[in-house]
């Protein structure tokens, strides 16, 4: 091959090497990418790097860069920080880029990841932000949120039943849609990993996600498990599954109660999409993650630390998963996001942005979001989500109603019904807590009929399964429920004489003139209660606060809510408010200060928690009468004053409080020789000199008598002993020589619980 012909083949693999660049970087773009407000720290150069490529990867506009600046290092933000140092600075950046313009809030390798709301309660910060405006719920969500978001959709997994998929654009573009977000971070152990997640979204969205779905039940054969409670989660796993298989994922579906990887539940090689149960904080390395892989855990604490620890998330994104949810502590089975519905939108071509809120029922919650929201793994959709695909099911609305409301069941079928109609059979599994008509009818030319269900009131829940037969064979779970859900507290161990926040919450809306449901303690002396709260109208709570008593050892009292039949329980620990006394330092040198702490074992209630203080010997360390610690705080410190002595002395130094008795032991010192000085150094025999000695601290109650020597007292004469006077640090006496035929030294020592020792010179 000659020059020319080599340097026109090298002319033109450039051009297709650029050509192969530019397809991939316009693969990379998103229509949504102005739709994304990245979020860093401009003080992290790690935050500043991912931030920098995020955008270039995905043609984010520089001006969608908002930076904020949480102290990095805290695990958890107070309400008022988190106000001043992130939900502020990125209300401001929404409004300066738009914020009916921004559908989601990319968080760029940042912590903290949870924040204290006002009602004391740790949760995810990353909720908080995804309805920054308030708009959804603007009170604190205790002891769960009240209401699912407006986007989210509700399904019934056992009964095939699921809303058609809506993007978060559309929803947001209708007439009275609340201006929520859906809120993401690039973060993993590393800054690398967290590009990383960019970039494995971004490769498979190239060549496309493939290899297996993993999908880890816990509760044995299906048939037998009901849409409720943990087998609500089963179901949802179910579904997740057949969709998966329906999608053309060939499909690893494990329904015994152990984790993938701990015999004999299966590894999950080759994984593209996962979900599953369920070991707390804890990560089995059983999944090989393909590039673009989709998977979270359920469970209590999945993402309690994305950058390391033990929990799921953080270890998944270290082997390399591109898309993972968890929660930062404990977020109930409702809470989580819904893998049957998760997996069907995106089935149907949504991005993870859209699937996972959609799919997620809590706002201001416990969930974080790792992975690029843009990541759109099936652009187009698959066969048979990204068509019509009619499907029969049965649908029961409410599915939970409180006995004695009915609900409405509705049969649908996959295609119209012929003429003369489809006749369905319905069959309740307990009649006499909900009946159903024997069959309905669905018309010719219809695709769906409705039915009345009648229920009966009930004293715990209670769940009948609905079952359609005929056209369809399809069930449900209908459970149904007592007025009375349960009785809450904020915190379950606190110190005794704080105030505790209660909930007591119903399973619906309190009717007209509100619910009055009855109050007790097991122990009205620790927590007394009123005979009754009232549910006001239209909400299923009330909220409210008791009054403790202070308690000298840990008291468990259990609280009972009662309505109707139905009791619900609820139990707390009352501490007592002191923990320890403690010294800066165990030993003092008499007439010198100490410092001393009392702790108690939790924040100090209203008014502050006053301990009394005491010395078993006053005439060498005294204390203040009592110190405080105010409210909310934990610990207090107060001065120990010490005194001379003139030998060790041993004082113990008490804290109490309401019978709860702290001590510590300090060790006052007396003083001792610190130096002996002489001047002159050097005298001619027969004249005098001055020596000076000095004591480390002022010399007790009637003076310290230091003992002096002469290593020749026919030399250099020195006095038995001299006085240093109460109170005082030194003392002089005179030194008289005699002459000498020679320069001589002599030893001058000066002994009070420690010797001192200086020479002086007599010359001739």
């Amino acid at each position: 091959m000659n020059s020319f012909d080599q340097r026109q083949r090298l002319i033109r693999l450039f051009i297709l090497s650029l050509c192969f660049c530019y397809s991939l970087q316009a693969s990379a773009q998103s229509p949504l990418a102005s739709r994304v407000l990245v979020v860093y720290d401009p003080t992290s150069p790690d935050s500043l790097d991912v931030a920098n490529h995020y955008l270039a990867s995905r043609g984010i506009p520089r001006s969608n860069l908002c930076a904020i600046s949480p102290p990095q290092r805290a695990t958890i933000l107070p309400w008022s920080v988190f106000l001043t140092t992130t939900k502020n600075p990125i209300q401001n950046c929404l409004t300066v880029v738009g914020a009916d313009q921004i559908l989601y809030i990319v968080l760029s390798y940042l912590r903290p990841f949870d924040v204290t709301a006002q009602n004391g309660k740790m949760y995810a910060l990353d909720q908080y932000l995804a309805d920054i405006w308030d708009q959804n719920d603007s009170t604190d969500p205790f002891p769960a949120p009240d209401q699912n978001h407006a986007y989210f959709a509700g399904a019934e997994p056992q009964g095939n039943f699921y809303r058609a998929f809506v993007s978060l654009a559309n929803y947001r573009a209708q007439p009275g849609a609340l201006r929520i977000y859906s809120v993401w971070r690039l973060d993993a152990a590393t800054a690398a990993l967290a590009k990383g997640l960019v970039d494995q979204a971004i490769a498979a969205e190239t060549s496309g996600l493939k290899g297996q779905a993993c999908l880890d039940r816990r509760l044995g054969p299906i048939a037998s498990v009901a849409d409720a409670g943990y087998g609500g989660g089963d179901w949802e796993l179910r579904m997740a599954a057949v969709f998966a298989g329906q999608a053309g994922f060939s499909v690893t579906e494990d329904s015994n109660s152990a984790e993938f990887g701990t015999p004999p539940a299966p590894n999950c090689p080759n994984a593209a999409l996962y979900s599953g149960w369920y070991k707390l904080n804890h990560y089995n390395d059983a999944f090989a993650w393909n590039t673009g892989a989709i998977g979270f855990h359920l469970d209590s604490a999945s993402a309690v630390d994305p950058r390391g620890g033990s929990n799921w998330s953080a270890n998944a994104l270290i082997k390399g998963i591109t898309v993972t949810s968890g929660a930062v502590s404990e977020p109930f089975l409702q809470g989580l996001p819904q893998p049957d519905g998760v997996f069907r939108d995106l089935f149907q071509g949504a991005v993870v942005g859209d699937a996972f809120v959609r799919h997620t029922p809590w706002l201001k919650w416990m969930i974080v979001n790792m992975g690029d929201p843009l990541y759109l793994p099936f652009a187009g959709g698959l066969p048979p989500f990204n068509g019509a695909n009619p499907q029969s099911s049965l649908a029961l609305n409410p599915q939970f109603p409180v006995g004695p409301a009915g609900a409405t069941g509705t049969v649908s079928l996959g295609s119209p019904s012929p003429a003369g109609g489809t006749l369905v059979n319905l069959v309740s599994s307990k009649p006499t807590i909900a009946s159903v008509p024997a069959s309905v009818v669905i018309p010719g030319g219809a695709t769906s009929a409705n039915f009345n269900i009648a229920t009966t009131p009930v004293k715990s829940l209670t769940s009948v399964l609905i079952s359609a037969t005929g056209g369809i064979t399809q069930s449900e779970t209908l459970s149904v429920s007592p007025w009375l859900s349960g009785i809450f507290l904020l915190s379950t161990s606190i110190v005794g004489g704080s105030n505790e926040t209660t909930a007591v919450l119903l399973n619906d809306i309190a009717p007209p003139g509100g619910m009055v449901v009855a109050l007790s303690s097991s122990n009205p002396s620790a927590v007394p209660v009123p005979a009754t709260v009232t549910v006001p109208q239209g909400s299923p709570k009330a909220v409210f606060s008791l009054t403790t008593s202070a308690v000298s050892a840990n008291t468990s009292v259990t609280l009972t809510a009662s309505f109707n039949g139905t009791s619900a329980t609820t139990s707390m620990t009352l501490m007592p408010a002191l923990s320890t006394v403690s010294l800066s330092r165990n030993t003092v040198l008499g007439g010198n200060n100490a410092g001393g702490t009392v702790v108690l074992r939790g924040p100090a209630y209203a008014g502050g928690v006053t301990v009394a203080l005491s010395s078993s010997d006053t005439s060498v360390a005294s204390v203040p009468p009592s110190v405080t610690v105010p409210a909310g705080a934990t610990a207090a410190s107060f001065t120990i004053a010490t005194y001379s002595t003139s030998n060790p002395t041993a004082v113990t130094i008490t804290a109490s409080n309401n019978g709860t008795v702290k001590s510590a032991t300090l060790t006052v010192t007396p003083p001792t020789v610190s130096s002996l000085s002489i001047s002159p150094a050097s005298v001619k025999g027969g004249l005098t000199a001055t020596a000076t000695v000095r004591m480390t601290g002022p010399a007790p109650t009637g003076g310290s008598s230091v003992t002096l020597t002469s290593s020749s007292p026919a030399v250099a004469a020195v006095p038995s002993t001299v006085t240093i006077p109460q109170g005082g640090s030194s003392a002089t006496f005179k030194i008289s020589t005699a002459a000498v035929a020679s320069s001589t030294v002599v030893q001058i020592t000066a002994t009070y619980n420690a010797a001192k020792t200086s020479s002086l010179t007599v010359t001739p």
